[in-house]
This record gives structure tokens, C-alpha cells and sequence, in this order.
């Protein structure tokens, strides 16, 4: 049976951008069945496109901007990224950038969702997340699980 995964974005030395490694962190805390692979895709950028190979359903999960109040977890569809919307923060990009690129595999893409939260900031070099993006990754693991079915 083909693998369903979770794809954990981010840099956790960036504040609130570290939010997907923070949820990998919950993940994989949790018994998951055996088609489940969680992924701390970290920066990988488009190198993660090897990660999207081989499974049937991906969920991308990754800091947002520009999508809804501070704190909100917000399930999007690839089609709700676009390389021509820039964040007034300039972040998220590199997932509109990475589903793009997808398009040119010649295997039919896996079901994608995007799990994000509405960050309250990007800072370089700081370390941890605001409130809001700490409080809300419970909030993710169960959205998660539950997109997941598990």
C-alpha cells in the first residue's frame, strides 16, 4: 500500500517559521499506523520533492501568512498557493514553489493539504514560537489526525 505522509516545514531558528518542525516534534511523540511516515522536511525546499514520491496522500504543514488571524490553523488546498501571491512577509513561497515543481513528475501528484498556522512573525535567529503559534500546535496534531483518519 502506498505511504501517506506528513511533510514538517520550517526553521526553528526563525521564531514562529520553526512552527512545523514544533509540530513534527508533537507527531512523532504519537503511535501512528504503518502507512503513516512523519518527515521533518526542515529547509529542504525543493529537495522535498523526493518526499512527495511514492505515497498516495501528503500534508504539507508549514508557517502562513496573510491567511487568517494570528494563532488560526488554516487547511489549504494546493491550488490556494500561488508563486505569483507573495506574503507581505515574504513567506510561503517555498511551498507555492515546491507544488509547482511538482507538476512536472510524470506520476500522477498524491492528495495534498496544506496544515499551516497564521504566524505572528518571522525573525531571524530566535529561537522559539510566539504564543499563539505554540498554542496552536495541538491544535495541528488533531486536524492532522484527523485528516489523516487515524
Amino acid at each position: 500500500m502506498p505511504k501517506r505522509r506528513v511533510l514538517c516545514f520550517g526553521n526553528e531558528l526563525h521564531g514562529d517559521d520553526g512552527f512545523g518542525i514544533r509540530v513534527f516534534q508533537s507527531l512523532r511523540l504519537q503511535t501512528w499506523p504503518a502507512d503513516v511516515e512523519l518527515c521533518n522536511a526542515g529547509i529542504a525546499g525543493l529537495d522535498a520533492l523526493g518526499l512527495l514520491r511514492g505515497c498516495r496522500q501528503a500534508i504539507l504543514v508549514d508557517a502562513l501568512a496573510g491567511r487568517g488571524n494570528i494563532g488560526q490553523i488554516c487547511i489549504l488546498k494546493p491550488e490556494d498557493l500561488s508563486v505569483r501571491q507573495q506574503s507581505p512577509t515574504g513567506h510561503g513561497l517555498g511551498l507555492a514553489y515546491l507544488l509547482e515543481a511538482l507538476k512536472i513528475f510524470r506520476a500522477p501528484p498524491p492528495e495534498i493539504l496544506i496544515v499551516g498556522v497564521e504566524v505572528e512573525g518571522v525573525q531571524a535567529f530566535c529561537l522559539g514560537l510566539s504564543a499563539a503559534a505554540e498554542g496552536a500546535v495541538p491544535e495541528a496534531v488533531r486536524v492532522i489526525r484527523e485528516l489523516l483518519s487515524v
